[in-house]
């Protein structure tokens, strides 16, 4: 069994840990967002604008990592993370920034995927890409045939549009605190942002 969980959106509150720092800093990036939507700039092109920006507006190293250790957890992040690695393998896939994906992985998860930031000194200088958002399928797969591991016995836990690509490779889906449509594609739904329910669904089941 393989248990997949995104990152932001599930772990903590907001929907990207990019944007903690923005919001943060006060920097806005919808101009990129539309663009990144649009096709009109590539994941690694995205990452590197966001962080010219963090750059230019004073952000370091130290900032971003105050950040993201001291961010709130979702309730019940360590029961469940606890929880599921007791049923088999675990794993974060995410868009999101790997710093936080780590300080989450310290409560058993086995394998962690996510975006990185280069450093020069204290200055943040260019993104590490290692999960595509709009393809976080690719990497699923590999770790799927890494496991030899069947999609029947892969469980996905994701909260926007971007998860479904993993949705398409799992054998049971749940959309956590979702806002968007992919609650119309999962097998269970869960609103409440409390991950405690997640093992009640899997005790019921």
């Amino acid at each position: 069994m393989l248990i997949v969980f995104d990152m932001d959106g599930v772990f903590i509150e907001e929907r990207s840990s990019w944007k903690l720092i923005h919001k943060k800093f006060g920097i806005d990036n919808s101009d990129l967002v539309k663009k990144y939507l649009d096709d009109e700039i590539n994941d690694e092109e995205f990452l590197n604008e966001d962080i010219r920006r963090w750059r230019k507006n004073g952000v370091r190293k130290k900032d971003i990592i105050q950040i993201l250790q001291n961010v709130p957890l979702i309730k019940g992040a360590e029961s469940c993370v606890k929880y599921f690695s007791k049923m088999g393998k675990t794993a974060i896939i995410s868009g999101g920034i790997d710093i936080l994906a780590r300080r989450i992985a310290r409560y058993g998860i086995d394998y962690v995927f996510a975006n990185g930031i280069e450093f020069r000194g204290e200055m943040p200088w260019k993104g590490i890409l290692r999960v595509p958002i709009k393809r976080k399928d690719v990497v699923l797969k590999k770790l799927m045939k890494k496991l030899d591991i069947k999609a029947r016995d892969v469980i996905v836990v994701g909260d926007t549009r971007y998860d479904l690509c993993m949705f398409r490779n799992a054998g049971i889906k749940i959309a956590f605190n979702a806002r968007d449509d992919l609650s119309r594609h999962a097998d269970f739904v869960v609103e409440k942002p409390d991950l405690n329910e997640l093992i009640k669904i899997f005790e019921e089941y």
